[in-house]
């Protein structure tokens, strides 16, 4: 039994009841059987941190200290459970003092939906528990819905010998029982509802702490949490916080640490947010159960189940209904829900009709088929329908309140909430719950943009991406928007067996016909869904045929066409033309692309400053424009298709003209470019190609190593400026990688931004988009104050600016540059360390002339180098070597700069990184960690000891090849700071630096190389969109503690070795880091470098019908392409081939370590299969 009194002294519980009742109180000490109880609601929960920050003083926190802030803050969610809240605050850990004593405190509102009246289970709950390990005290505060709460504790009863007695019928109670009994991790996996909850607890053996929040599969309730940041000068966190909403994190959280916990995750401090909820059918790329016929899903088990998911969404003690929407996914729950809550009523001798609400302006097509339904339900004697009919006028002064609640600036979103927000105004007039046709689109393939859906396969794959989005999209709108009303939203289509069913159907059957979609027939959207229940329901109503196989229309469309059109010109309006230039200024983080967004943006702003990254918006503005096929579908304003949605006034921006050709005023183009005049070949030779205006500007600004081949529409590396078909494997991650989806979406995003501008525009622009970038790097670099960066083209072009920062510092001294790792770094770095071209073309230049060799006022410098490995390709170490140097160096009166390499071509290390002696008067360090496969902790080790540090984001952060950057440590850039442009001054000239960098890339310490260095505003451009691409990568990984990265790399790296290892004809040469290099065996020795030239190519290609005399298996491995790192010359006898796993493969490591590696498997087994057939595919002459 419970011992929740004694509670109260032991731990100091201070529980503040706003409505309390002596019923309460004696239930606390005297537990007795109550009826079950759900409710939704808000919460917010705070502990001190005291895993990371150790410490025995804690600081003045006002949500831990004060119940008054506490009440306040619970209170800003009052309209998530106006029927009461309560607040309860306490210590765990110790005593004052002890290093682990944690204060918490935890609030709660409460919108009672079954046994209203009963007080028993005010949350937060604090429980007691005796278990075999000790007492465990489980404070708990939840949102949601349980449905399987008493299956769960009758589980734990007979199965597990659990005996303590439920205290109230609350579902949530469940929650702390599994808890106690099972852990976080487990009990998220058991629950099967809509929940959202925060558990603090003390381990009953150590005394420790400990904190765990999980949010449910699909993201139905919301969940964020932040950390309140120390008074002192640290980043130290004091605290955790956690909310349903941002509104109450504002004023206690950093808002730079806000984040929402994903759907499905759940989160410890230990381990930050870990994925529970990741079925095969999302995971596995190859996921097909329909092949199978002993595996294949009938309808009447998905009708069947459905049924279940509605009929389990009914729990209720108050009055409830649908919402009734006219769409064919509502009147399908309609369709089912009747004949049950009739039979449910006629057993309480009740016969009112169910409440039903439908939102439109009037005769719009969502409302008359809603009447259309109604009648064919048997009319006003079984349905009580209400029409909620607005008017355009009334729609612009909701605007700042649906903001308000919805907690976003994503204008689809925004414009779709205002029906919500009407209809749920509405119902809650009546009832208290409803239940919704919400996620049958992301099941069923819904939306128009799926006719242009060339596969089954796509479709399958773009249902898993957008159903990883409703979270943050639908359910987001459908929560907010319900419960801004106090009024709870149930989905019967997102329940997760009936999910499963319909995800394991053939993805034929979801094609979408675009004949059939204009003349309304079978094959259109849907068409599965809606022969599903074509058919009459238990009572013998059917959906009429034309409400059954209606267009769909998205949600701000079927209630009535014109008011969008009227909103969007209303909002446009209050937005200046100067606004908008200056948008990109303004918000940097998803920068408004139309004056519409930009208005919804603003008041955002207001309300939720610093909170912008929190917001997650579809991939190029829309949902459709993610998906893996191209479609015309729908602009960033919604359906393009003027006879179903009247468009925004506003004029798209657009690069018709950016490029080519042409006489456009003050447009930037390359026939008529004012600044300097030059041929950029990798651009053209991409548009020769057939790529559009972005993806030639991606290939802008580098070397001939971006040139496109017209014959194979790929550069020398065989790689597009095109995301990797999602269908295929990319571990690539060097130089000539493509871009990921998030960074070839990021870049775009820029590209579209400066669409208008004129030349002497962009160049103002330019500027500031590289200066941003330099910020964002140092911030996600955490690097020491008075840290600089140098954006620049490669890790290569790189190696020109310790030469010049030398000369700068040591003035007419002779400098002597020192290389480690020849052959493992980049090909061009050993003439770049002495100021020679390596390429025949500069970035900014274009081709060179063929006599070129040093860079103008490069002459002088000279060098060594030094190699990575021996013939017989064992690894050299390099210290002694360089020692040599450096001591001659210095003995001559040369000045050194002495390199070390962190990470080569296979992930090889130099034993120790060189620092610049005496702050740089001696020597000079530098770092080449181009490969960017380095930790926090080792950079600022780096940075301490005064090196330069040149890194990439082409590589690791697999951004397009030429996005490189030099990091300067403070007192470096000190001495630059004070110091004049170094001599001569042809070294800035266009044959010199200028050809590789322009002033935009410098940072304010380099203020006096500036004037030397030519204004540019057309390759360099590419650059920054490179760099946009990089930095996203950086960014979606910045959430990542650096030891848990680590400890996955290792893990991996592991993993794929022995996978390599277990094949005959392939040997794990060498395993670094993130990086496995491969042997493959030949008769009698080894692949060499020209032979892996070939191999490296047929990985990217489908080679299966080349191979007749393949397995049935091996065909299915050689039939996928699969990108891996280029092969590297490392011994007399043999080269290697990587695969090497970057920002994007980890991100998916950690979210599904078995499909990660399902596709490494994949690309092992593809190598192995080559290797045996290599002579076969030789001869095919591919």
């Amino acid at each position: 039994m419970y011992r929740v009194a004694s509670l109260l002294n032991k731990r100091q519980l201070q529980k503040l009841s706003v409505k309390s009742s002596s019923a309460a109180a004696a239930a606390a000490i005297c537990p007795m059987k109550i009826a079950s109880r759900r409710e939704m609601c808000g919460l917010v929960a705070a502990i001190d941190d005291v895993w990371t920050l150790r410490t025995t003083v804690r600081e003045q926190i006002p949500i831990l200290d004060d119940r008054e802030a506490l009440r306040q803050t619970t209170r800003i969610l009052d309209h998530r459970g106006p029927d009461g809240y309560q607040i309860s605050t306490g210590t765990l850990g110790g005593d004052a003092g002890a290093e682990q004593h944690a204060r918490w405190s935890m609030g709660h509102t409460r919108l009672a939906i079954v046994d209203p009246s009963n007080r028993f289970a005010d949350m937060p709950f604090n429980l007691t528990f005796k278990t075999p390990e000790g007492e465990k005290i489980v404070h708990l505060a939840a949102n949601g819905e349980i449905y399987n709460h008493n299956k769960v504790y009758q589980s734990m009863v007979e199965n597990d010998g659990w005996d303590h007695t439920r205290i109230s019928g609350s579902d949530c109670e469940v929650i702390a029982h599994a808890y106690a009994k099972y852990g976080g991790p487990k009990t998220a996996t058991m629950l099967d509802g809509m929940f959202a909850f925060v558990v603090f607890e003390e381990d009953p053996n150590t005394g420790k702490v400990k904190a765990f929040a999980a949010r449910d599969p699909v993201g139905i309730k919301p969940l964020y949490y932040g950390r309140t940041k120390c008074s002192k000068q640290s980043d130290d966190a004091a605290a955790y916080v956690f909310s349903s909403e941002l509104k109450a994190l504002v004023g206690h959280a950093d808002p730079a640490t806000v984040v929402a916990i994903p759907p499905g995750h759940y989160w410890t401090p230990e381990t930050g947010l870990v994925c529970y909820y990741n079925p095969e059918w999302l995971r596995n790329d190859e996921y097909a159960p329909w092949e199978d016929p002993n595996h294949a899903v009938s309808d009447d088990e998905i009708r069947e189940a459905f049924t279940k998911a509605v009929q389990k969404r009914m729990m209720a003690d108050v009055d409830y209904g649908f919402f009734l929407s006219g769409g064919v996914d509502s009147c399908i729950v309609a369709h089912d829900l009747l004949p049950l809550y009739r039979n449910e009523r006629a057993a309480l001798g009740d016969d009112r009709p169910i409440p039903t609400f439908t939102v439109g302006m009037e005769n719009s097509p969502d409302v008359m088929a809603a009447r259309g339904m109604v009648e064919a339900l048997g009319g006003s004697k079984h349905v009580n329908h209400h029409v909620r009919a607005f008017t355009p006028d009334e729609v612009f002064d909701l605007i700042p309140k649906i903001i308000y609640h919805m907690e976003t600036y994503e204008a689809e979103l925004i414009r779709s909430a205002i029906p919500n927000w009407l209809l749920a105004e509405r119902a809650a007039q009546d009832v208290k719950m409803v239940l919704t046709g919400e996620g049958a689109d992301e099941l069923f393939a819904g939306y128009l943009y799926f006719q242009d859906a060339e596969t089954p396969r796509q479709v399958q794959n773009e249902l898993r991406r957008i159903y990883g989005m409703l979270g943050n999209i639908n359910l987001h709108r459908t929560d907010r928007m319900t419960m801004a009303h106090g009024l709870e939203a149930r989905v019967p289509f997102l329940d997760t067996e009936f999910t499963r069913l319909v995800m394991s159907v053939d993805p034929k059957r979801k094609m979408v016909n675009r004949e059939a979609v204009k003349t309304n027939s079978r094959g259109r959207e849907k068409t599965m869904l809606r022969e599903l229940f074509e058919g009459p329901n238990a009572n013998g109503h059917s959906i009429p045929r034309p409400v059954l196989w209606r267009a769909k229309a998205m949600q701000c469309e079927g209630v009535g066409e014109d008011w969008v059109s009227i909103l969007q010109r209303r909002v446009s309006s209050l937005v200046s033309d100067a606004e908008m230039d200056e948008a990109h200024i303004t918000y940097p983080i998803n920068t408004p692309q139309t004056k519409e967004e930009l208005y919804y943006r603003r008041i955002y702003d207001e309300n939720f400053h610093g909170l912008e990254h929190v917001v997650k918006l579809w991939e190029g503005g829309g949902r459709a424009m993610g998906a893996e096929w191209k479609s015309d579908m729908y602009t960033r304003e919604g359906l393009k298709d003027v006879n179903l949605l009247s468009h925004s006034l506003q004029q798209a921006r657009t690069f018709s003209t950016f490029a080519g050709p042409s006489s456009s005023k003050g447009k930037r183009t390359f026939s008529t470019m004012p600044i300097h005049s030059f041929e950029d070949e990798p651009y053209s030779s991409a548009r020769a190609s057939g790529y559009d205006e972005y993806e030639a500007w991606l290939t802008c600004g580098g070397d001939d190593r971006s040139l496109i081949k017209e014959d194979t529409l790929t550069n020398k590396y065989h790689i597009r400026p095109q995301p990797v078909d999602p269908a295929h494997v990319f571990r690539g991650s060097c130089t000539g990688n493509p871009p990921t989806q998030r960074g070839y979406d990021a870049g775009k995003r820029l590209f579209q931004r400066l669409a208008s501008l004129t030349d002497q525009q962009l160049d103002a622009e330019l500027a500031q988009v590289f200066k941003q970038q330099r910020e964002r790097i140092a911030n996600l670099l955490q690097l020491e104050a008075g840290s600089e960066v140098i954006i620049c083209p490669s890790g290569s072009d790189a190696e020109y600016l310790p030469l010049v920062i030398a000369r700068a510092i040591k003035g007419d001294v002779h400098i002597s540059n020192g290389i480690t790792q020849l052959r493992e770094i980049g090909a061009g770095s050993a003439p770049a360390s002495v100021g020679k071209y390596f390429s025949s073309h500069a970035p900014l230049v274009g081709r060179l002339p063929d006599d070129a060799e040093y860079l103008s006022g490069f002459e002088g410098f000279d060098g060594v180098t030094i190699a990575a490995r021996e013939l017989s390709g064992e690894v050299v170490n390099g210290a002694e070597k360089m020692a040599e140097f450096v001591s001659s160096a210095l003995a001559r009166g040369t000045y050194p700069i002495v390199h070390g390499v962190f990470g080569g071509k296979t992930g090889i290390r130099d034993e120790q990184m060189p620092g610049s002696l005496d702050g740089g008067e001696t020597s000079l360090g530098v770092v080449d960690a181009c490969q960017g496969r380095f930790s926090l902790d080792e950079l600022h080790q780096w940075i301490k000891q005064d090196s330069l540090v040149l890194f990439t984001a082409s590589k690791f952060y697999q951004a397009p090849p030429f996005c490189g950057a030099v990091i300067i440590p403070p007192a470096i850039a000190e001495k630059l700071r004070n110091s004049p442009a170094p001599g001569p001054r042809e070294m800035f000239s266009i044959e010199g630096l200028g050809g590789f960098l322009s002033d935009k890339e410098l940072p304010d310490c380099l203020e006096n190389w500036k004037p030397l260095l030519q204004k540019h505003n057309s390759a360099n451009l590419g650059l920054a969109l490179r760099w946009e691409a990089g930095l996203a990568g950086m960014e979606a990984l910045a959430s990542i503690p650096d030891e848990r990265r680590t400890e996955a790399v290792e893990e991996w790296a592991g993993a794929v070795a022995e996978m390599v290892e277990n094949k005959p004809e392939l040997d794990a040469f060498c395993v670094e880091r993130s990086i496995v290099s491969i042997r493959v065996a030949k008769e009698g020795g080894w692949l060499n470098m020209s032979e892996l030239r070939d191999l490296y190519r047929w990985m990217s290609m489908d080679v299966s019908d080349l191979v007749p005399n393949a397995s049935a298996e091996e065909k299915r491995y050689l039939s996928k392409p699969a990108y891996i790192g280029q092969p590297v010359d490392v011994a007399e006898s043999h080269a290697i081939v990587r695969i090497a796993l970057g920002v994007d493969s980890l991100l998916s490591y950690f979210d599904d370590k078995a499909g990660t590696l399902q596709e490494d498997n994949a690309t092992v087994e593809k190598l192995a299969a080559i290797a045996k057939h290599f002579k076969t595919l030789k001869k095919s002459g591919i």
